[in-house]
């Protein structure tokens, strides 16, 4: 007989006469409860939070309703956005990043690393076919110009 299979029936045989002993399932029952009573007080203090949470975003807001009267919910979402705002980019540096395939924001390093992995893909060179080349060679320019655009974009801020 194998010892994997052995140690497999003397485990088996342990766990069926740990099952029959009375102390054995005395310690098991409080390691479930306590585990019970952690996840319990873990749901507790999540849902205390949450109400907490909403209670002072709804204070805030009233706050701000108060220092502007007459202006509805509107300008306290915009006030509220002033913790946070994200950067508003103008509409050919979004194209910009689309064409290289990056979302608006990452440094300067991945604009250029991205660039360089797309002109190696699509540089003219790489295609005998005139037709193909053609194509490259008008791909590799908006690669171009896509990186120029963002490049000025990041190097004026």
């Amino acid at each position: 007989m194998s010892i994997p299979r052995r140690l497999g029936r003397i485990a088996r045989g342990l766990v069926l006469n740990l099952q029959d002993d009375e102390r054995f399932r005395e310690t098991l029952r409080p390691v479930r409860e306590r585990g019970e009573a952690l996840r319990g007080a873990f749901e507790a203090a999540l849902r205390g939070a949450s109400e907490e949470w909403r209670a002072a975003e709804e204070r805030r807001t009233a706050r701000e309703s108060a220092s502007d009267p007459g202006v509805g919910r509107a300008s306290g979402m915009r006030a509220s956005s002033r913790t946070f705002a994200p950067r508003r980019y103008p509409p050919n540096v979004l194209a910009a990043y689309e064409r290289l395939g990056l979302m608006p924001g990452v440094s300067i390093d991945e604009v250029d690393r991205k660039r360089r992995e797309l002109v190696k893909r699509y540089h003219p060179d790489r295609f005998s076919d005139l037709d193909k080349r053609a194509r490259a060679e008008r791909v590799t320019s908006q690669i171009n110009a896509a990186h120029d655009t963002i490049e000025r974009y990041l190097l004026r801020k």
